[in-house]
């Protein structure tokens, strides 16, 4: 049994919690959070449901096998909590940990619902969340006093984003004391080990049969919007000339479905590739043209990042939070353009039209899809600006790197 200072190391032991680990960008935020840490401290990557981990991790894994009920009442799901909330408990004292860092609502709660690990012993609780609140859920009673309890009873509440933590102080009245932001951090090493990995062959044609290629990697929800991609491929290719143009769409998800019938609708089944869920999305950032994001809302967008450490310049609509402090970091991280923004590090475009609380509207007449299209173009078609762009990718990438921000994680769990 690994205990604080065993071995001679003088590590702490550090429980990394999160539901599962095959979807979603905050459980690939909790996987890299464990290679982060790896160096520092001795590390147990907790899960929910560990059956199908598909990100790169490390450390002690322990999986619970407490998957969710999704279609059972309430009475059902509470005693779901309880089991998860006794092992976790057990976990805490068995392994002496140090600091409990979960992602997501429902880690969080069984994080505090479990307790700080052994009689005398004080195991940090921090609790980590991945987007923009108020965007993401209403900002009804029920939800204030979730969040408020969730930071009450952690030693930090981590925000991923400036805007997420104004937004959390301002809408849902958690204290600012209780507020840190910490931006996730991608692994730039295996990025640069990857990207130049051998495609698989049905993708290398893809690449050969395409001059451009625009990249999007995400789950495929309704939130990220990836309908838009489709538009916008139909648009440069009629519209602009661009025949040569295709669009690769890495992830899977609900809305995998519709869009392949948009795909099929506009008739562009042999232009649009969508292989799922990839181990190495890496090689296919490094030889696309443009990265393109077009999401309702994100927390921070990692794949800006990502796709910046394959030299492959983005353009992003500037969403309420994360596509500007990445792609603009010197402005003001409240703004937004009303059209297409030259920025320091990609291009910004007017954000769609979202009320909030996954409210999703219809795109019909908005402009916002106009401008992403002009902004794309200008990137394929503007040789000057696009290298000026792959130039500097490696510098925005570096600003979120796991040597910047494994030391501010380092300094809170050893407060």
């Amino acid at each position: 049994m690994l205990k604080s200072g065993d071995s001679g190391n003088n590590k702490k032991n550090v429980a990394v919690i999160v539901q599962n680990g095959d979807s979603g960008g905050a459980e690939r935020m909790a996987a890299n959070m464990t290679l982060g840490l790896e160096e520092y401290c001795n590390v147990f990557f907790v899960l929910f449901d560990g059956s199908n981990i598909i990100y790169d991790h490390t450390g002690k894994v322990i999986d619970l096998k407490i998957p969710p009920l999704r279609e059972a009442g309430p009475l059902k799901r509470i005693g779901n909590i309880c089991k998860r909330v006794k092992a976790l408990r057990a976990i805490k004292k068995k392994y002496d940990i140090d600091a409990a860092i979960s992602h997501l609502d429902g880690a969080d709660l069984v994080n505090i619902l479990s307790g700080r690990g052994r009689a005398g012993r004080k195991c940090r609780i921090i609790s980590v969340y991945h987007s923009v609140p108020s965007v993401n859920e209403s900002c009804s009673l029920p939800h204030r006093l979730f969040h408020r309890f969730i930071a009450a009873f952690s030693d930090r509440y981590i925000m991923v984003s400036k805007p997420a933590a104004r937004d959390m102080a301002d809408n849902f009245g958690v204290p600012g004391k209780k507020l840190s932001v910490i931006y996730n951090f991608s692994d730039l090493k295996r990025i640069e080990r990857l990207k130049d990995a051998k495609l698989p062959e049905d993708a290398e044609r893809f690449f050969a049969e395409h001059k451009r290629v625009l990249v999007n990697a995400g789950r495929m929800e309704k939130v990220k919007r990836q309908e838009r991609l489709v538009k916008l491929l139909n648009s440069l290719r009629l519209e602009k000339g661009m025949r040569d143009t295709g669009l690769v769409i890495l992830g899977d998800g609900p809305e995998r479905e519709n869009l392949v019938k948009i795909v099929k609708k506009f008739s562009l089944e042999e232009h649009v590739y969508m292989p799922g869920n990839v181990d190495n999305p890496f090689m296919y950032m490094s030889r696309s043209a443009v990265y393109v994001l077009c999401s309702d809302y994100e927390g921070l967008p990692m794949a800006l990042t990502e796709a910046a450490a394959c030299s492959c310049p983005a353009v992003s609509c500037d969403m309420r939070s994360g596509a500007r402090e990445i792609l603009a970091p010197k402005t003001e991280w409240s703004a937004h353009t009303d059209d297409i923004e030259i920025a320091e590090y990609g291009i910004l475009t007017k954000p769609f039209d979202y009320p909030g609380g996954e409210n999703f509207t219809p795109d019909d007449g908005d402009p916002a899809q106009g401008f992403l299209t002009e902004a794309v173009w200008k990137m394929l078609t503007d040789e000057e600006l696009r290298m000026g762009y792959t130039a500097k990718s490696h510098e925005c990438a570096y600003r979120f790197s796991p040597e910047r921000i494994i030391k501010k994680w380092m300094k809170l769990i050893a407060e």
